[in-house]
């Protein structure tokens, strides 16, 4: 038994409940009671207790869509213009991906400090996979599938089932294998029909990029403008034409559980078409980067919505606090303040909602994970989600169900 506790406490459940000198009581890796600090060192007198003094105990953030396999990137890719980065992934592409073992650990050490302990990992290669099996990280890990030719489909399909198989091998509370396809431009509907049949079989979560901009909603309902010129230049495809319309892709995911990225191009009633279907992931600073754009959140469920920071391909940095800051500055019509505490619901409970964890909120019977910020001035905030937002930078320590996975400064309170 461990008691785990501090100054501030957000619970994280959806009335954002703030609890002051509280802790958590834990065993076996799972929240067990949540209480007065005091109350819990009394009720479970036997317990090793740390209490964490000006400071802000939270559950650990979930990133839902996160490419590590790219974090070689730091100006290889064109920005500003969807056609004009895609261009550039294509060309520079390999000597991104290249040697990119170290970039990959660093990036998990960058998403870890800035608080985040479950992570949707968008694997195209495997290159990342033993990397997030030995980190502090709790993994979803999608294995995503991606080509339009069909004469490879048999091949993609068979490098795709030994990339699932390697995965499913490690799987584990902390590491579970989940299904991505890369987008409807991307995904020849043969292949797409036989992933996602897999995926209904083994009921495993799937992640796809959908409508993320003009140039793809254009493609899906004309075969014109730039697809076009990327089929026939880049893919030496002869009078291409989109393999799906909107409806068509959308039908593919009915019934099924799945994590649309981006969305940037939805229209209402599609975006109420995948919310039945789903979450929708947005990630604020690439699609400013890549589209010049935010996702409308007028007709968007705040409890279908899940914050991300894409990969590196499409971000200065992994840091999920910068992520979370950029979403609390690009909404001036939202009240900050609330907003403040959406924000982090999204960051937390709905995201863990989203890839089917049970954290994200500090209740009885969810796993203990956890991290712990220190902010000596939060104590005595009347806008406390809005003072951590702005002023969280590094985490003092992150728990993975119940056990310190890492711990940037000693405590020596443990009273």
């Amino acid at each position: 038994m461990k008691i785990v506790g501090a100054s501030k406490v957000f619970v994280c459940d959806e009335n954002f409940k703030i609890l002051e000198d509280s802790g958590i009581a834990i065993k076996e890796g799972k929240i067990v009671a949540i209480d007065d600090y005091k109350k819990l060192i009394q009720k479970y007198n036997n317990a090793t207790k740390i209490f964490y003094k000006d400071c802000v105990l939270l559950p650990s953030f979930v990133n839902p869509h996160i490419h590590f396999e790219f974090s070689n990137n730091l100006a290889n890719f064109t920005y500003g213009n969807f056609g004009n980065w895609l261009d550039s992934v294509m060309q520079k592409r390999d000597e991104v991906l290249n040697d990119n073992t170290n970039a990959i650990l660093q990036a998990i050490h960058e998403q870890i400090l800035s608080g985040v302990g479950s992570v949707g990992a968008i694997s195209s290669y495997g290159d990342d996979m033993h990397s997030l099996i030995n980190s502090p990280l709790k993994v979803v890990f999608f294995n995503e599938v991606i080509g339009s030719n069909p004469s490879a489909i048999d091949f993609l399909y068979s490098n795709f089932l030994q990339r699932l198989k390697n995965s499913m091998q490690h799987a584990s509370i902390n590491f579970i294998p989940a299904i991505a396809l890369h987008s409807p431009y991307s995904v020849h509907f043969i292949l797409a029909k036989k992933v996602l049949s897999l995926a209904r079989e083994k009921n495993l979560l799937t992640s796809v990029h959908f409508l993320e901009s003009r140039e793809e909603r254009q493609w899906l309902e004309s075969s014109q403008g730039y697809f076009k010129k990327f089929y026939e230049k880049t893919l030496q495809v002869k009078d291409p034409k989109s393999l799906y319309s909107i409806q068509e892709f959308i039908e593919l995911f009915k019934n099924m559980d799945t994590l649309f990225v981006h969305c940037l191009e939805a229209n209402v009633k599609e975006l109420s078409q995948l919310m039945q279907s789903g979450h929708i992931i947005t990630c604020p600073k690439s699609n400013r980067l890549l589209n010049n754009k935010l996702l409308n959140l007028d007709h968007v469920n705040m409890q279908k919505l899940s914050i991300a920071t894409d990969g590196k391909s499409s971000n200065n940095n992994l840091n999920y606090l910068d992520e979370l800051r950029t979403m609390l500055f690009s909404y001036p019509n939202k009240n900050c303040i609330d907003f403040a505490k959406e924000i982090l619901l999204s960051a937390t409970l709905y995201g863990a909602r989203s890839l089917r964890l049970s954290n994200g909120s500090l209740q009885e019977g969810f796993f203990a994970d956890f991290c712990i910020f220190e902010i000596p001035s939060l104590a005595t905030s009347t806008q406390p989600a809005l003072h951590f937002l702005l002023h969280a930078r590094e985490i003092q320590a992150l728990y993975r169900n119940g056990i310190c996975m890492l711990e940037t400064k000693s405590q020596k309170n443990s009273n």
